[in-house]
């Protein structure tokens, strides 16, 4: 009974989001019948049998699939549909394949960023210092840790310099030390096309490129703070003491990076995600985050998420390796995933309810109303319900995400791969046409 109630919370969540903006729908959502009993998600690896409702939307869906032959016949498709409220595999066509994601990558970043640090994690860029602050001045170097916000503002690198005027402080007698060990040196993810127009990854962000410590002296400055010595680049001791910070919450990322799809927010979330701590004797060493340290982490969440308790696979089989994570953004052309990873992990966000799928479900476009779903689907049962995330590359069309049956109230997760597409307006035209389907 647990398990269906919060199916209905999330499907009631669906529908209330959608109804707080103006848009068109065939029918209104009719609210599901509460059963006295309710059979439990399948306890076993094989496939569940196939109830009224899916065995009437598998045959809509092979209907609509072969009205697809042109596409099809010189393209491949992965696809991999289930129904959250009975735990049924609704729809499964190469579920298992390893197919490039594009944008669609943001939704394990998301996913994975919520699950490992939760929806209360802020972007913290911090002040800090290990030398005493006698009467107005601080007795040696001032550090400005980059936390890769890929928001922070001039304006909020003058705020930081004011709260630091406000300690008192109005001379520092050493450097202004740029820490940017937050993560590696690469400034451009593995894999990613030399010709693409592709955003510098470094922690020192400041209006999304490089630049914060020669912002944040220059705001010193203006604030009537010296630094006497220039900017130098170091890392701040681990002793080092926080004077200040400027803190942006991680949902407030995950805004443009899932509706927009902003590829610099992805991966400045991605390089959040940091590895346990290695033990070394009896030092616990701790390492910057790099693709190599971080891949590890997702990969382990996948693996939760192929749990044979949460679904059934239409092989029987515990899939996890049609995976390879190569950035947060989606951007590289050898990340991979396969359509069924992805409904694991959907299905996956919706056991975590508050700390995974509120705020994922929050952040995700909504069909015909926002992001890069504005234009798709309007006028039609997906509108104001299908809520999913977009991926585009050259000859790559994905949709992945959540929408609710107006008929039954049934909750589905959906992935749809469309690879090797010469006319992008094909791929999307398909994936509308599957939601619009499902929404029904």
């Amino acid at each position: 009974m647990k398990r269906y109630t919060l199916i209905l919370l999330a499907a009631g969540m669906l529908a209330a989001c959608g109804s707080s903006r103006k848009a068109v729908v065939t029918d209104p959502t009719p609210a599901p019948t509460m059963a006295s009993e309710v059979s439990p998600a399948p306890s076993t690896s094989l496939p569940a049998p196939q109830g009224p409702v899916e065995r009437t939307l598998a045959q809509r869906l092979d209907s609509l699939l072969l009205t697809q032959d042109s596409l099809l016949a010189v393209s491949q498709l992965g696809l991999h549909i289930v129904n959250l409220t009975t735990g049924e595999v609704v729809y499964a066509r190469g579920a298992q394949q390893r197919l490039r994601p594009a944008s669609s990558e943001k939704v394990v970043t998301a996913i994975a960023a919520l699950d490992q640090l939760g929806p209360n994690y802020q972007f913290s860029t911090r002040l800090l210092a290990t030398a005493p602050v006698s009467g107005t001045t601080l007795q040696g170097d001032l550090y400005v840790k980059g936390a890769m916000d890929p928001l922070l503002s001039v304006a909020d690198v003058r705020a930081l310099a004011a709260q630091l005027k406000a300690l008192g402080i109005r001379t520092v007698t050493g450097h202004l030390v740029a820490d940017a060990s937050l993560k590696d040196n690469d400034e451009y993810g593995w894999g990613w096309c030399w010709d693409d127009d592709n955003p510098k990854l470094t922690p020192l962000l400041i209006g999304g490129k490089p630049g914060l410590s020669a912002a944040l002296l220059t705001a010193l400055k203006n604030v009537g703070v010296t630094v006497q010595k220039g900017i130098i680049v170091g890392t701040a001791p681990a002793a080092a003491r926080e004077l200040t910070a400027f803190r942006r919450p991680l949902t407030a990322v995950l805004q443009p990076m899932l509706k927009e799809s902003d590829n610099l927010c992805a991966e400045a979330v991605f390089y959040q995600l940091r590895p346990a701590p290695e033990q070394s004797g009896r030092v616990v060493a701790k390492k910057h985050a790099s693709r190599n340290r971080i891949a590890p982490v997702i990969n382990d969440l996948i693996t939760r998420a192929y749990n044979p308790q949460a679904l059934s696979t239409q092989t029987g089989d515990i899939v996890g390796g049609s995976t390879m994570v190569a950035d947060g953004s989606g951007l590289s052309l050898y990340n991979y995933q396969s359509p069924e990873t992805f409904t694991r992990l959907l299905t996956y966000a919706l056991g975590q309810r508050d700390s995974i799928f509120a705020p994922l479900l929050e952040a995700l476009p909504i069909a015909g109303m926002d992001g890069t779903l504005k234009k798709r689907m309007i006028d039609t049962p997906a509108a104001a319900n299908v809520r999913a995330k977009t991926g585009s590359v050259s000859a790559v069309s994905t949709l992945v995400g959540y929408t609710t049956q107006r008929s039954t109230g049934h909750l589905f997760a959906f992935a749809i791969m469309n690879q090797g597409v010469t006319r992008m307006a094909e791929g999307r035209d398909f994936q509308d046409r599957v939601c619009i389907l499902l929404s029904e």
